[in-house]
């Protein structure tokens, strides 16, 4: 692997001061809604950002996660005459090395559709780390469940789902990160009665396993609904609320996939927003408790593929609305959108994203395309304003972008970039 630090001319100025900065430990940010906890300044100027470091990343979607003063992500590395997955760290502020540690085989069956704007395939690693102390976890390609030493890069246990539990290896092989909360590590991909599993983090051991279903590309979150903290797991089923702590369903919402889906449920107060591409679609519901008994009610569902559904794009919740990258396989050209979470309603679109990702810090919106633009974004269901846009990367980018304590972190199919804001 080679690694080099350099600048970057860009065509703005994001100039921060942080009164406020935390890690960001999930795909999802810390609290599982893509919203990082920086304050940010963005003036145009003609002063240029800084780009504080670079390195050379070899394929996959796997996206920054950044803790313990390191970025973390997954790539493959060429061992011997094999590709494998391979988790590195980086000094966040310098660039620099930390370790690497070689894991399980990589994703190897294509899928990351020729033809789009960089033309590259989209073997190797899907899924981001999750850091929790001085602890990384990583679930990779083939549904091995890895806890390392965040500090050294050593091996603490490892779990085996689709040996130890009767798991499928399912098209496209895993993208989903575990959800680390409390004691526990919690993922599925088991088989019959056991598609949902917990294991404590400190040495792996089994804390409960239960359900039926097969597993979906798409990450589960942790909300709190009804004063009640609920892991969210989308299955090819449909969506699925468990308590963490047992297992214990409390509702479901049929949501059934066809081909796959990997975009996260999102949460906005007791509202619950679900998309798929391949036909699929779009939908919100409202979960209620009338005693001991959770209800899923359906406020709208919007079938096909133009008007609510993302293949695995995320959406971000804000103040009632829904804005993110909703089309399918519209490459460098499908529209940006805000939607009314209550009703679906498009209040605005605009064209030419693609299938990016987005996050949001300082009631900022942070929309990356999938061909390395990152636009700034005023979060407004009135209009779409644009505060600055920059390019920023080259490659495919289809992983998530990560701010944490002042500085950007971007990965694409060729590289790892860290911009200082």
């Amino acid at each position: 692997m080679k690694y080099s630090i350099s600048k970057l001319s860009l065509i703005l100025v994001l100039a921060a001061v942080p009164t406020m900065a935390a890690d960001w430990p999930h795909i999802n940010g810390t609290n599982h809604d893509r919203t990082a906890k920086e304050s940010i300044d963005i003036e145009w100027g003609t002063t240029k950002p800084t780009r504080i470091w670079n390195i050379d990343c070899n394929g996959g979607f796997s996206s920054f996660v950044v803790g313990e003063d390191k970025a973390f992500t997954v790539l493959s590395t060429r061992i011997g005459d094999e590709e494998r997955e391979t988790v590195i760290a980086i000094d966040r502020t310098t660039g620099e090395h930390v370790w690497n540690t070689v894991l399980g085989k990589p994703h190897v069956d294509g899928g990351g559709e020729r033809g789009t704007p960089d033309n590259s395939g989209g073997d190797g690693p899907r899924a981001t780390a999750v850091i929790d102390g001085e602890r990384v976890f990583i679930y990779g390609s083939h549904f091995e469940l890895f806890c390392l030493n965040s500090k050294t890069g050593d091996l603490i246990w490892k779990r085996d789902i689709l040996n130890e539990f009767s798991g499928n290896l399912i098209k496209w092989q895993n993208a989903m990160s575990p959800l680390v909360t409390g004691d526990r590590v919690l993922v599925s991909g088991g088989g019959s009665g056991q598609a949902f599993l917990a294991f404590n983090k400190e040495d792996g051991s089994l804390l409960w396993k239960t359900g039926e279903g097969i597993v979906s590309h798409v990450t589960p979150v942790l909300a709190n609904i009804g004063g009640v903290e609920q892991a969210l797991f989308m299955i090819r089923s449909g969506l699925v609320s468990l308590d963490p702590r047992t297992g214990e369903e409390f509702w479901n919402y049929p949501f059934a996939v066809g081909t796959s889906m990997a975009a996260s449920p999102v949460v906005w107060n007791n509202l619950v927003h679900v998309t798929a591409g391949y036909g699929i679609g779009g939908a919100c519901i409202e979960i209620t408790k009338s005693r001991d008994s959770w209800k899923a009610n359906e406020l709208w569902r919007l079938r096909g593929n133009t008007r609510a559904a993302s293949i695995w794009s995320t959406p971000v919740a804000h103040e009632g609305y829904l804005y993110g990258f909703y089309s399918h396989k519209e490459y460098g050209t499908g529209p940006f959108k805000c939607l009314d979470m209550r009703t679906g309603e498009t209040m605005w679109q605009e064209e030419g994203f693609g299938l990016g990702q987005l996050i949001m810090a300082d009631e900022k919106l942070f929309a990356l395309t999938d061909f390395g633009r990152l636009h700034v974004i005023n979060p407004s269901p009135k209009r779409y304003t644009e505060i600055a846009k920059a390019d920023i990367v080259d490659g495919k980018c289809w992983a998530t972008p990560a701010i944490s304590h002042g500085q950007l972190f971007i990965r694409s199919t060729t590289s790892g970039t860290c911009y200082d804001l």
